[in-house]
């Protein structure tokens, strides 16, 4: 049985009555969507599901209702994951995430042309957003290779190729068939010589039953040897053996291999990996330096980045190349309330930033110290899944990912 259900390691949250007061139902949700984004990245989906349906039962969101779309299509649940996904348009028309969900529920379902739709309007709402505009490419081109726009020509099925290639072997037979009955009955007679006569008057006596023949230069063979005729010739061509020039040999496999990258060792195009780390860990400062954020009546400012781990590498196997990284990275900030003059100062970690996380970076967030009137947001400005400093952050590092790509591809 997971942890998710009651009885488990999530009993404290998932069995508490809802909270009377609104702070302590923030407190909930808050310490309920740090658990299930835990349950996601370990790839405990049920478990994530049961922890986001208790959020959306204490306070309904659209953040919740997306969160738990996205955990039900990687059950499978299709359906249930797009009706999550229109419940948290419902509640924000302007939440992105959840056009996003929607149509991923649908392309799963296999309902392109309807996802493609989807897309396009959350697009619409964030034009700005890279990997919306890929998925809108993406499903575009899927829509047209299957011919599911309305002005295009109906899908060829499968059988119908299949009868389509076997009506065309029959009329090809046909056709061959009856231009060698043709050819044979409009050719002329031939005379045969006096030599011809005479060796069928030859092979007419004995010769025959002991399968001899006579070639064209008069002599006497086995029947079954066969002499090439001059379109067999050419067809077959000079095969003599011929010496191998530069020219030649620059074009073969492990020339062609070194030209892309990989060393002169390796002809074989085996595993080969350059380390970037130095570059990885210098780019991903400068880039995530001097971060800001503001909204929510709250300025948040980076004060200082620290990489407690940073790798980077590309690997080449056989032609094809990977790109692979690994960061653990501290970001410090300071918070203001604007108008109160509210203070507050903390750090946010994000443990794990790869390749594998599709752009969402699961974060921990340390608040040391606030002082003021107008704090208690301060958490959800800094931390939030939306309009928050940390998706300013998580923006940077996709960037540089995307950087990354482009420079060593």
């Amino acid at each position: 049985m997971f942890g998710g259900l009651p009885g488990g390691v999530h009993s404290d949250v998932l069995n508490v009555p809802i909270p009377e007061t609104e702070e302590k139902k923030i407190r909930l949700v808050e310490e309920i969507k740090s658990r299930g984004r835990s349950s996601f990245s370990t790839g405990n989906f049920p478990e994530a599901e049961v922890l986001y349906g208790k959020g959306i039962e204490v306070m309904p969101d659209a953040i919740l209702y997306a969160n738990r779309a996205l955990a039900r299509l990687n059950l499978g649940k299709l359906a249930e994951s797009v009706e999550d996904s229109e419940a948290a348009i419902s509640l924000d028309p302007n939440y992105v995430k959840g056009y996003w969900r929607k149509g991923q529920g649908l392309v799963a379902m296999g309902d392109h042309k309807g996802a493609l739709v989807v897309f396009e309007k959350g697009l619409k709402i964030e034009p700005a957003n890279k990997a919306l505009k890929k998925e809108v490419d993406k499903t575009r081109a899927k829509v047209e290779q299957q011919g599911l726009f309305d002005d295009g020509p109906p899908p060829i099925s499968p059988a119908t190729k299949a009868e389509k290639r076997a009506e065309k072997k029959v009329s090809s037979k046909s056709s061959s068939s009856s231009k060698s009955q043709a050819k044979a009955s409009s050719a002329p007679p031939s005379t045969p010589t006096r030599d011809e006569e005479e060796d069928a008057a030859m092979l007419s006596k004995s010769d025959h039953v002991r399968g001899y023949k006579i070639t064209k230069d008069g002599k006497k063979t086995s029947f079954f040897t066969h002499e090439q005729t001059e379109e067999e010739k050419a067809l077959i061509g000079d095969i003599a053996p011929k010496r191998i020039d530069n020219a030649a040999a620059a074009a073969t496999p492990a020339a062609l291999k070194n030209e892309k990258g990989v060393s002169s060792w390796n002809s074989a195009g085996t595993w080969e990996e350059k380390d970037l780390s130095k570059w990885a860990d210098e780019s991903m400062r400068q880039k995530l330096d001097k971060i800001e954020y503001s909204g929510g009546g709250i300025k948040v400012n980076t004060t200082k980045v620290k990489l407690e781990e940073a790798s980077a590498s590309v690997a080449t196997v056989r032609g094809k190349r990977r790109f692979l990284y690994e960061f653990v990275v501290v970001m410090s900030w300071e918070a203001e309330v604007e108008g109160t003059g509210g203070t507050g100062k903390g750090s946010l970690v994000f443990n794990d930033v790869a390749p594998d996380c599709d752009g969402e970076f699961e974060a921990e967030i340390k608040i040391e110290e606030t002082d003021g009137e107008g704090t208690k947001n301060i958490r959800e400005r800094v931390k939030g899944d939306r309009n928050s400093y940390r998706e300013k952050v998580e923006e940077k590092m996709n960037e540089w990912a995307e950087e990354f790509v482009k420079m060593y591809s």
